[in-house]
Formats: structure tokens, C-alpha cells, sequence
């Protein structure tokens, strides 16, 4: 009995769960998405993921979306990875127009 409750408990501590995504002026920005599709990758394209981040965090978009470009140019991306830099960058796309637009009245 003893060792069932103990294989529950360790079981119950394996599960992480993931980060979830920024949610800033309406806009969802899956970062924890795209650092997952490269945590394999190599240290240059790692570091362009970090830029894209501080990039969204500081509201900083044009340092997201040249950070964004680097990734996209890079040979050898899986489709999944060229999948989520498309769908990150239309979401910085989306986030810079709202921050761009006057406040409404």
C-alpha cells in the first residue's frame, strides 16, 4: 500500500506545466511556444528567440521583428519551427499595431 502511494506522489511531481503565453494589450504572444521549437537549436538562434522576447516584453518591436527575421532566415528550420515564427510574428505584428493606435475615447 505504502509503495502505491509513494508511486502516486512521485508520478504527481513529474507533471510541469508549461508557461503560458504573454497576454499584453488583448494580444497573445506564444514565446513559451517559440522557445520550445528551438530549445534544441544552436546558441545564435537561441539568443535571436531571447531578442524576440525582450523584443515583446519592453515594447521594443522592431528589435522583436529583427530577431524574428534572423529565425526566419535560418537554414535548416523544421516546419514546425518556420510554423511558429510565422504565427509569433503576425502576433508582434498584431501587438505593435494596437500599442501604434490612438487610445480610444
Amino acid at each position: 500500500m505504502m509503495l502505491l502511494l509513494a508511486g502516486v506522489l512521485a508520478l504527481a511531481g513529474c507533471g510541469k506545466e508549461k508557461p503560458a503565453a504573454l497576454v499584453m494589450e488583448g494580444v497573445t504572444v506564444d514565446l513559451p511556444k517559440l522557445k520550445e521549437a528551438f530549445a534544441t537549436a544552436s546558441p545564435e538562434l537561441k539568443a535571436s528567440v531571447s531578442e524576440v522576447g525582450m523584443g515583446v516584453r519592453y515594447n521594443d518591436y522592431s528589435r522583436a521583428f529583427t530577431a524574428l527575421a534572423k529565425l526566419d532566415s535560418a537554414p535548416d528550420l523544421t516546419e514546425p519551427q518556420k510554423k511558429i515564427v510565422s504565427e509569433v510574428a503576425d502576433q508582434v505584428k498584431q501587438l505593435a499595431a494596437k500599442a501604434a493606435a490612438p487610445p480610444a475615447k
